[in-house]
């Protein structure tokens, strides 16, 4: 195997998964990682500190070329070899809260500005010990070596007196003479990144026997579906027949040998098999009316020594095609088409759920339309789920779209599916639309009240017809989908100032559902609370029981306007102070910082929108909350709904709501 002279190999084999290490103790923690796993997972680091990105881009061509299937990095690293596009799936080793306790120890001590640099974006939990320890620090981002640079240095210029990051910055800190820290990950993110990278290389080991075997069924299928059609005529280079099968003489209404030594105009009068004869040209799926039945025919020029010498043309029945190209395409898009959650994952002991999740099952016995109703974090998607594997098509697909996160042109694509050139950017050979996967099954359409008004004309007929009809297409596919929807928007509300259709209203709320927020339920809250608990600390949760009891009592009068999901954040944040700090840890200030954020927000029964404790005029307050926020993550959608604390959805409702 040809290397680099920079390489430093400290494995030397070339296994399908290997870790490329930026530093010597990355090198020595994972090693010992991989000893105490009894994995089989080599290790590379790059020697040449002055350039060590370089170098690990070398590390991973050589790797690449010498079959390594995934390879494993910090995060900055990990980016740059995605970006080199070397055709080889990446991990990033990613830093997590518990890595940086040592550092920031040190950095309490610190007399002056501690400047925190990370590749891309800085754990929100980071600021927040920050915050609540008193720490004065400033937080520089940054996705290249030149922007490391001068991140590094604008830190210096605001007076930084200490360092803490990657790498990357250890350079430039060695440099321009600034204390650095660097993070080192921890054993447990070491683990959490070889578990990724080989959930991901047995998906990729299975997705490529499942293609195989696959490719393999489509072949059978093509050669059914293109070479021995049900119905075959052959004429000669005259157009006379010469060929005609019974089942041919059938579907044109002739008498049996009727056919044979006419011209095929005498049989079939809107053929164009005789235009093949002139243009030499293959006539692929092409549709035709015979006698009534629509009939999918393709004509193929029989060539000799550079001469048509005649003619064929198959024929079948434009429903059977269908059904045989949904089975293949069905069986294609399998994967991910499921629902994993059912009744038994729904948590809770109040009797306004237990009925809640009485009627749902009663609902699963029927095909009728469902709309969930409910706040943001009630878990709708949990019960859309589980009544679909309580119905009679847990057996086939189910289909989820956030109807929020795309904009008309897409979803339209998405939901019906378009055929090749039906667009600019098309993909060759069409797209197939959700509503075809979800044949047999259920398809679930959340946020339903940010559908546009155009595409809802179009889902209206979809539910009336049950048919569908792809972007640039003029053929209806018959479809068998049960449908859900879901919403926390007011739909009346959106009837009356004409946003909803009213028609399309009632069709999608055959039967209702509503659930109920967690403020209603207060006797599940400590239930959940425990449940989130016990999952995020696993067996030791036992030590920390009683603390935990002490803080949930603080709390016990909270409303939890972010219902389920704000919870399990909560616990979450608790577990992983109670992991790293222990019980003497003074959680009032926890619990302060919590509820200084969270109390300025209030529920409205009515609408479910939240309005601000203040005198502030809500709209310019979240507008403001809003702009800061894009501002703060270069207009990515995604990060500024995290900054927030809600859902990339719920960010796109609010900016349309503002007109942003």
């Amino acid at each position: 195997m040809t290397t680099s002279k920079k390489v430093k190999y400290i494995c030397k084999k070339v296994t399908e998964i290997s870790l490329i290490a930026p530093t010597e103790q990355l090198a020595k923690r994972t090693l010992k990682v991989i000893k105490q796993r009894n994995e089989d997972i080599n290790v590379f680091v790059p020697i040449a500190k002055e350039d060590a990105l370089s170098d690990a881009l070398n590390i991973a061509g050589n790797l690449v070329n010498n079959g390594a299937k995934i390879l494993i990095s910090r995060k900055g690293t990990a980016v740059a070899i995605n970006e080199a596009k070397l055709n080889v799936s990446v991990v990033a080793i990613n830093v997590l809260l518990s890595d940086y306790i040592d550092s920031i120890e040190i950095a309490k001590k610190a007399n002056g500005l501690v400047a925190f640099f990370t590749y891309d974006v800085m754990i929100d939990d980071v600021k927040s010990i920050c915050r609540m320890l008193n720490i004065s620090a400033k937080f520089y981002t940054f996705k290249t070596d030149k922007d490391c640079e001068i991140q590094v240095k604008k830190a210096l210029q605001d007076g930084a007196v200490l360092g803490i990051g990657g790498v990357m910055t250890q350079k430039y800190a060695d440099i321009y003479k600034l204390e650095h820290i660097t993070i080192e990950n921890s054993e447990v993110s070491i683990n959490n990144a070889i578990d990724t990278a080989k959930q991901i290389l047995q998906i990729q080991k299975e997705e490529l026997q499942k293609q195989n075997d696959l490719k393999i069924q489509l072949e059978r299928y093509k050669a059914v579906l293109n070479f021995t059609h049900d119905a075959i005529i052959a004429i000669d280079e005259n157009g006379t027949v010469d060929v005609i099968n019974h089942i041919a003489e059938k579907i044109i209404k002739v008498s049996p040998g009727y056919a044979l030594g006419k011209n095929i105009n005498q049989i079939i009068r809107n053929t164009n098999m005789i235009n093949a004869l002139c243009t030499k040209e293959k006539e692929l799926n092409q549709l035709m009316d015979m006698n009534g039945t629509l009939v999918s025919t393709n004509r193929i020029p029989i060539i000799v020594n550079d001469r048509v010498k005649g003619v064929v043309a198959t024929f079948q029945d434009v429903k059977v095609i269908q059904e045989s190209e949904n089975k293949i395409r069905r069986s294609l898009n399998e994967k991910g088409l499921y629902a994993k959650y059912s009744f038994k994952d729904i948590k809770g002991e109040s009797s306004i759920l237990k009925n809640t999740i009485s009627i749902a099952k009663s609902y699963a016995s029927s095909d009728s339309t469902i709309l969930i109703r409910g706040e943001t974090g009630t878990g709708k998607e949990l019960f859309a789920q589980s009544i679909h594997n309580s119905s009679s098509r847990c057996d086939g697909p189910f289909v989820a779209i956030n109807c929020a996160s795309l904009s008309s042109n897409l979803l339209e694509s998405e939901l019906f599916g378009y055929v090749e050139g039906a667009f600019t950017g098309a993909v060759k050979g069409g797209r197939i639309g959700l509503f075809e996967l979800a044949h047999k099954g259920t398809i679930f359409l959340d946020e339903i009240g940010e559908i546009p008004i155009e595409i809802q004309a179009q889902l209206l007929r979809v539910l009336q017809e049950k048919e569908i009809r792809k972007v640039g297409s003029t053929v209806r596919l018959p479809i068998d989908v049960r449908v859900i929807t879901a919403t926390n928007r007011d739909l009346i509300a959106a009837v009356k100032s004409k946003t909803f259709r009213e028609d399309l209203y009632y069709r999608i709320g055959v039967l209702n559902l509503f659930i109920p927020p967690l403020r209603e339920r207060k006797g599940d809250i400590i239930l959940l609370s425990r449940f989130f608990f016990e999952r995020n600390l696993g067996k030791d949760y036992i030590n920390y029981l009683d603390r935990f009891y002490e803080i949930m009592k603080k709390i016990e009068n909270y409303q939890w306007y972010g219902n389920i999901r704000e919870l399990q954040n909560f616990v979450e944040r608790i577990c992983v102070m109670l992991r790293h700090q222990g019980t003497l840890y003074d959680f009032d200030l926890l619990i302060e910082d919590f509820l200084h954020n969270n109390n300025q927000i209030k529920s409205e029964e009515e609408n479910g929108i939240h309005a601000v404790q203040s005198d502030k005029n809500l709209e310019n307050w979240e507008v403001d909350r809003i702009l800061n926020a894009l501002k703060n993550n270069e207009l990515s959608i995604q990060k500024a709904a995290d900054e927030l604390g809600i859902s990339r959805s719920t960010l796109w409702r609010k900016m349309k709501k503002y007109n942003l």
